[in-house]
């Protein structure tokens, strides 16, 4: 199937739920930038405010703003200064030169420009659409905004944009590193779809078997691309940009992330906090993404080989020492440290009882579980995938230093109460050890 058959359709599913999705036009073509002023007017706008920054401003805002012009639809908008973030300021910035008088918002461009107007949107209740500069990002179509707020990265709901106008011509021409993080971001489906599988196995976590097949077939489209993309062919720029719009269907219709998100997106958000905290520049997301998919499947090759001890496992089960946890969390998180906190509170994911009964699951249905990790592809050949584009594959490629890998490792399971490999490591008493083993001693293992 593709983009367009989902769309205005109530797809009954074998999982026992309706599938459907608000997004009402999706063009994946050249010049497709060229048709927002005729969109807006067929969905019932005529007064829109658009969002910008300064790279999207040159590359397709100003064009487009005269578009509308041209259009008759009335606009005004703003260009966001200097390195944009998805948080605090980059809302307020925006909501003091909203017009509120506007029907809609129009996102020019991705990534964050995307989580902000997504964001504003979804809290005001105006509908938006995307004219996407880069095929950098898998948030397109979600119903999830992820932002930094209180120093902390947080999915926030938001809803699906009402229209996404990608034209090749803009896609074709973006950054390379750009282009790969568009990849890292799909290829990190593989370790999102293993964990959501996990969760399925040991909590009893919902799981659509649709909805994952959909994700397979989008990354395997985008492996095919490769070759294309590196030529930098419209086609393969067309199957790259709709499997990122597909990934956010997905989440549309599992009514979260999970399709899409993971192990791999934990590790990425945790470095984007602590590079944020120390105010260095974190890479892009899907980078990030990347780096920690080809992270997450090695340890998972590892553990495919590994028979746990159980006994241990129990031991450490029942001998949680919350105060040394509570330590490391402060050190780790800093500043965000309090939000962890909290949802441990919440959620008791790491109390000794909850820990027990997760384990009583793995040691019973470990042959399931082992069979979820040999589906993996092999770690070295996502990492060649991912390097064939100049994009990184290991930590120390986005300058994160051994300690902070290890700290990731550790940590990063604490940002959701979401069931990965990193839970499942900690479960067997396990993740120290890998911590360090795929930490700092990354090039005695992880050479690719």
């Amino acid at each position: 199937m593709t983009i367009t058959d989902y769309i205005g359709q109530q797809i009954a599913c074998p999982c026992g739920r309706t599938h459907t999705t608000s997004l009402k036009k999706v063009l994946v073509a050249p010049g497709a930038s060229g048709a927002l002023a005729q969109t807006l007017r067929e969905l019932g706008h005529d007064r829109v405010f658009w969002i910008a920054d300064e790279n999207t401003w040159p590359i397709l805002g100003e064009k487009l703003a005269a578009q509308l012009t041209e259009g008759g639809i009335l606009s005004s908008g703003v260009v966001l200064p200097g390195r944009v973030q998805a948080d605090e300021d980059g809302i307020g910035r925006v909501l003091m030169h909203l017009d509120r008088d506007a029907d809609a918002l129009v996102a020019i461009g991705s990534g964050t420009i995307n989580d902000i107007s997504k964001f504003v949107s979804h809290r005001l209740h105006i509908p938006y659409a995307i004219a996407a500069t880069a095929p950098s990002m898998d948030g397109f179509a979600s119903n999830v905004a992820a932002m930094t707020t209180d120093r902390m990265k947080t999915t926030y709901p938001a809803h699906i944009p009402e229209a996404i106008l990608a034209d090749l011509d803009v896609l074709a021409a973006a950054p390379m590193e750009m282009i790969a993080a568009g990849v890292g971001d799909i290829l990190g489906k593989y370790t999102a779809l293993s964990d959501w599988q996990l969760g399925k196995i040991i909590t009893g976590e919902y799981h659509c078997g649709a909805i994952a097949a959909m994700m397979r077939e989008a990354v395997a489209r985008v492996e095919q691309s490769l070759p294309g993309l590196q030529e930098r062919r419209p086609e393969a720029f067309a199957g790259l940009t709709e499997a990122l719009i597909l990934s956010g269907v997905a989440m549309g219709f599992a009514g979260n992330s999970r399709p899409a998100s993971g192990s791999e997106h934990h590790l990425s958000h945790f470095w984007e906090m602590r590079f944020l905290a120390e105010g260095r520049t974190p890479a892009l997301h899907g980078a990030k993404v990347g780096v920690g998919t080809v992270l997450s499947i090695r340890m998972a090759k590892k553990l495919l080989e590994t028979q746990p001890d159980f006994e241990k496992a129990a031991a450490h089960a029942a001998n949680f020492d919350t105060a040394r946890w509570e330590s490391q969390v402060r050190a780790g998180y800093g500043p965000a440290a309090e939000g962890v906190l909290a949802l441990e509170k919440e959620t008791g994911k790491n109390s000794p009882a909850a820990h027990a009964a997760r384990l009583a699951v793995i040691r019973e249905k470990w042959d399931e579980l082992s069979a979820v990790f040999a589906q993996l592809p092999q770690a070295d050949r996502v990492a060649a995938e991912l390097q064939a584009l100049g994009g990184p594959a290991r930590p120390s490629d986005l300058g994160i230093e051994p300690d902070l890998t290890e700290e990731a490792i550790l940590l990063a399971k604490e940002l959701r109460d979401r069931y990965t490999i990193l839970q499942l490591l900690w479960d067997l008493g396990l993740l120290e050890e890998y911590a360090a083993e795929f930490a700092g001693k990354e090039g005695s293992h992880a050479a690719v």
